[in-house]
C-alpha cells in the first residue's frame, strides 16, 4: 500500500497540546460552522438506524447541533479537556451524545453509522488505521464527510497578521498539505462529492479575536510568547478595526466519499 508521508508540522507534541485545558477553553473562539453546512450533513443520513460518528470532536461543535435529528451520535475525542468542555455548552447534555476520551485508532465503536463525520482533526489520526476502521463501520449508503471553516477571500490584515503567526508559530518547517488527495493516492478513500456553502459574516470582539489563536496547536500560551504575539495582532488588529470588531465572511466547506478497507 502507497504510504502518505507526513508534514512536519503534524508532531506528536503539536498534538498533544490539544489536551491543554487553556486550548480547549479558546476553542469556542473559532470561526464556527455556518448553519447550512449542518443541512449539508444532515442530507447525507439516510439509512437506519439513524447514527453518527463525529470522530475527533473536540468541544462537539457537530455533535450538539445534530444530536436533535438522529437517534445516537458517539462523540470521540482523545482529548478528555476537550469533552469536559464541550459536556457543559449548549446542547452537550444530550442524551443521545455518548461522549468518549480516546484515540480514534482504538476507541470503542458502535456501528453502523449512516455517518462519520470528523473536521480538522482527522489530520492528526493514522490514516492506515483508522480509514479501513471507518470503511467497516458504514451502512450501505453511509460516507464519510469532513468538513472545514474557510476565509474565502484575503482580509486587509492577512498578508501582516501571516507575518506575526509565521514568527512566533512553533510549526517553523509548515508545509501546506491538502489530506484527501493523499488519502485517494494512498488508496484509503474513495471521494464522492464537495460542497462549500454560501459565505456568511462572522463577527467577533478584537479580543476573541485573538483568543481563537490560542486553541491552535502551534499557538498555544504554553509554547509561545503568548504577551508579545497578542499584543502585536492586537495592535494590527485595532489600527484596521477602528470599532474593536473583526468581521470577515467564512464558508463551510465538505467533502464526502467512502473510506476504503486499503491493502497490506
Amino acid at each position: 500500500m502507497p504510504q502518505i508521508s507526513i508534514p512536519p508540522q503534524f508532531t506528536k507534541e503539536h498534538a498533544r497540546r490539544w489536551q491543554d485545558v487553556d486550548a480547549a477553553m479558546n476553542y469556542a473562539y473559532r470561526a464556527p460552522y455556518p448553519k447550512p453546512l449542518f443541512e449539508i450533513l444532515r442530507s447525507f443520513i439516510r439509512d437506519e438506524p439513524r447514527t453518527v460518528l463525529d470522530i475527533g470532536c473536540g468541544t462537539g461543535n457537530i455533535a450538539r447541533e445534530l444530536a436533535s435529528d438522529v437517534r445516537r451520535i458517539d462523540a470521540i475525542d482523545w482529548a478528555a479537556e476537550m469533552i469536559d468542555v464541550g459536556k457543559g455548552l449548549p446542547g452537550g447534555s444530550a442524551d443521545n451524545i455518548r461522549w468518549q476520551a480516546a484515540r480514534a485508532e482504538d476507541a470503542r465503536l458502535d456501528p453502523p453509522y449512516a455517518l462519520i463525520v470528523g473536521g480538522q482533526s482527522l489530520h492528526w489520526m493514522e490514516w492506515h488505521t483508522i480509514l479501513p476502521r471507518f470503511a467497516a463501520c458504514l451502512t450501505p449508503n453511509g460516507v464519510l464527510a469532513v468538513a472545514s471553516v474557510r476565509e474565502p477571500q484575503a482580509m486587509p490584515w492577512s498578508e501582516r497578521l501571516q507575518e506575526i503567526i509565521a514568527r512566533y508559530s512553533t510549526a517553523k518547517d509548515y508545509v501546506p498539505f491538502d489530506m484527501i488527495p493523499a488519502w485517494e493516492n494512498a488508496g484509503l478513500f474513495a471521494k464522492t462529492g464537495e460542497r462549500e456553502t454560501a459565505p456568511v459574516m462572522f463577527e467577533q470582539p478584537i479580543e476573541a479575536f485573538i483568543s481563537a489563536f490560542h486553541a491552535m496547536s502551534t499557538l498555544t500560551r504554553a509554547h509561545i510568547d503568548s504577551k508579545a504575539f497578542d499584543c502585536e495582532v492586537r495592535g494590527l488588529m485595532q489600527s484596521l478595526c477602528a470599532d474593536g470588531t473583526v468581521r470577515r465572511p467564512i464558508i463551510g466547506h465538505v467533502v464526502w466519499g467512502k473510506p476504503l478497507p486499503g491493502t497490506d
